[in-house]
């Protein structure tokens, strides 16, 4: 398994890894109307507007993650690859509040229970960790999503609050934010 940090050259994959990743995930918790339509449109859209017009300037593409992230310090985006594949994703943007939420962290879904999750984890963390010393990190979870509640429970996660959020494809489902303190996000850093 190889990781970079992705650029704007990766936006399709991106876009159809998380479309994949979704209609896997959320058939039956969101519109098929939305997951078998304009899904795969408004993610390219989102990953167009979020990755930087420039490439990275400290190496080139390829080349493995080693030190701080080629992009500013306010977001990162990590791809995990095999054989030249997408094999999964994870994106965390630092918040107005200091917190850093991990906005997405999606798998190929014939990957999934493979450990690449949890490589994600681990790396995205460390990223936290490096960037963002003394910073939890948190994300939200539909709490239909069962398989993904258990992962980020396997990997720490602590259940802070629920609450409805209005979700792409114009519907509200139930949500559960998930946190790890900082002492959480060095441990889970350190694998």
């Amino acid at each position: 398994m190889q990781f970079r940090t992705g650029a704007p050259r990766d936006a399709d994959l991106i876009a159809a890894l998380h479309t994949e990743s979704w209609q896997t995930a959320y058939s039956g918790i969101m519109p098929a109307s939305f997951l078998d339509g304009p899904l795969l449109e408004d993610r390219k859209a989102l990953w167009t507007a979020r990755l930087p017009s420039s490439e990275p300037t400290s190496g080139p593409p390829s080349e493995p993650i080693s030190g701080p992230s080629t992009f500013e310090n306010a977001s990162h985006l990590l791809l995990a690859e095999q054989d030249d594949t997408l094999q999964g994703f994870a994106y965390l943007i630092a918040q107005p509040d200091g917190r850093i939420l991990l906005d997405n962290l999606h798998v190929r879904p014939a990957r999934k229970r493979s450990g690449i999750g949890r490589l994600l984890m681990t790396r995205a963390f460390g990223w936290a960790a490096t960037h963002h010393p003394g910073k939890a990190v948190y994300l939200e979870v539909l709490r239909d999503n069962a398989p993904a509640i258990a992962f980020y429970e396997r990997c720490g996660g602590r259940a802070t609050r629920d609450f409805w959020e209005r979700v792409p494809g114009g519907i509200e489902l139930p949500v559960i934010e998930y946190v790890w303190t900082p002492e959480g996000v060095k441990t889970l850093a350190n694998g």
